[in-house]
Formats: C-alpha cells, sequence, structure tokens
C-alpha cells in the first residue's frame, strides 16, 4: 500500500476517483434538498437552470482533470522512452570502444622490439592505430644536474623536425604533472588551437587529451594522446594497461 502511494501517478488516479464519487454524492445532495425542506410542489422548474450548470461544472472538471491526468502519463512515458535511447546509445558507444580495441596487439608489438626506443615505439603506435587518435606522443624520464626531467622520444603523427627536443621538468605543464603525480590526467575540453594536426588537407585541433604515466614503481616515462573524439573510460583504462605493459618491458632494459 505504501508503494501505491508513493507512486504520484496512482496517487492522483485515487484522488480524480474520490473526486468523482464527490461530484456524484454532491448531486444527489442538492437534489434531495427540496424534498428535505419540505418545499411544496412547483419548484422545480426554478432549479432546472442550477442543475444544469453545476452537471455541466462537474463534468468539466472531471473531463480536465482526467485529461490532465493522462498528459502526465504520456509525458512520463516519453521521458522514460528518451533515457533509456540516451542509455543505449552511451552503452553502444562504449561497447564500440571495446570492440576495436585489444591489450593483445600492444603486446604482441612491444615484446617483438627489443630497445628502449623501439619498445616505446612500438607501444604508442598500437595504442594510437586502435584507438584512432590524431596524435600521440612518448616521453622517457631523464635525470640531468640532478633534476628529473621527461623528453620528447618518439610521436605519432607529430609534426615537428626529428632533430627537435622537446623535454618537461617534474611538474611544469600538464606532462611534467603526470610525471610527477604518477596519475592519468584526462582533459575534455582542450582550448582551440593549443594542439594542432596538421595534414596534407589541411589543419584541426583535438579537443581531448590524455596522458598517462609509464611507471613501474616509479614514474618511467609518460604517454600523451590526442583525439578528436571523447575516450570512453574502457579507452583510458586501455592506454593504463598499455602503459603498464611498456614499462614492464623498458624496466627490464634500464
Amino acid at each position: 500500500m505504501t508503494g501505491l502511494f508513493n507512486d504520484r501517478y496512482y496517487l492522483n488516479l485515487i484522488l480524480a476517483a474520490v473526486f468523482t464519487a464527490g461530484i456524484g454524492i454532491s448531486l444527489y445532495l442538492i437534489y434531495s434538498l427540496p424534498a428535505n425542506l419540505r418545499l411544496t410542489d412547483g419548484y422545480q422548474a426554478e432549479l432546472v437552470n442550477i442543475y444544469i450548470i453545476l452537471v455541466l461544472t462537474f463534468v468539466l472538471g472531471a473531463v480536465t482533470l482526467l485529461s490532465a491526468l493522462r498528459y502526465k502519463k504520456e509525458v512520463v512515458v516519453m521521458r522514460d522512452r528518451i533515457v533509456d535511447a540516451a542509455t543505449a546509445e552511451r552503452e553502444a558507444a562504449e561497447q564500440a570502444g571495446k570492440t576495436t580495441i585489444s591489450l593483445d596487439t600492444v603486446k604482441s608489438n612491444v615484446n617483438q622490439a627489443n630497445a628502449v626506443k623501439d619498445i616505446l615505439q612500438a607501444g604508442l603506435q598500437a595504442v594510437c592505430k586502435q584507438l584512432d587518435a590524431g596524435q600521440g606522443a612518448v616521453y622517457i624520464v631523464k635525470e640531468e644536474d640532478g633534476k628529473r626531467k621527461v623528453e620528447l622520444k618518439n610521436g605519432y603523427a607529430l609534426t615537428i623536425g626529428e632533430s627537435t627536443v622537446i623535454s618537461y621538468e617534474f611538474g611544469e605543464g600538464l606532462i611534467g604533472q603526470a610525471a610527477s603525480s604518477g596519475r592519468t590526467l584526462y582533459v575534455d575540453d582542450v582550448p582551440q588551437g593549443y594542439i594542432k594536426i596538421i595534414s596534407g588537407l589541411g589543419s584541426a585541433s583535438p579537443k581531448f587529451l590524455l596522458i598517462v604515466p609509464i611507471k613501474k614503481e616509479r614514474v618511467l616515462g609518460v604517454i600523451e594522446i590526442a583525439s578528436f573524439t571523447n575516450l570512453t573510460e574502457d579507452q583510458r583504462k586501455f592506454v593504463e594497461e598499455s602503459a603498464e605493459l611498456i614499462a614492464d618491458k623498458i624496466s627490464t632494459r634500464a
């Protein structure tokens, strides 16, 4: 019974039934009033108009109430359908992300490489291709003059020269922050022009940026992924697990 009253629709339906019953009782009492007052015959014609107005008023009120309840139920049903459709769309997108990524591919590519540079490159390529990433970079940790920094080692679709040196001290910029904290950073609203991907067809700016530390007991490097589409939770986890595979491999070469 408590669950019934917690449902606003059914509660309103009960109130509508009570309202309708009240209408019937009111009409009966009004109709019986002259007799109860022992009025003489001849009063009926005087009360006809009153009866008609009262009946029409009650009927109109009942129809309005029932129409409002029906509309409310239709709105609730429509809202549920919209919510269900949005949920299904989100689950389909996440499922699509699951079916296009494979950790085994990353593991296979990494295991075929030997030198640290080749391991980083193989892992980065496998990750970026499976995510359809617009751009990617992998950094390695170095220590100079007692200061730790991460230096660009390899890239995917990078628009920089081979001799260009890019490095960040621990805590400097997003790359340095990920290296310093050892935690994944995900930016879902990258400012226009922050990163540019250039091809023969022109240039564009990705809107999503994922930065994952490569660590095994300590941070060994950082992976940076730039994407034009949102990376799902499963895709981000995939990059983190790939970083662990890379860390396991390069830790044996250190």
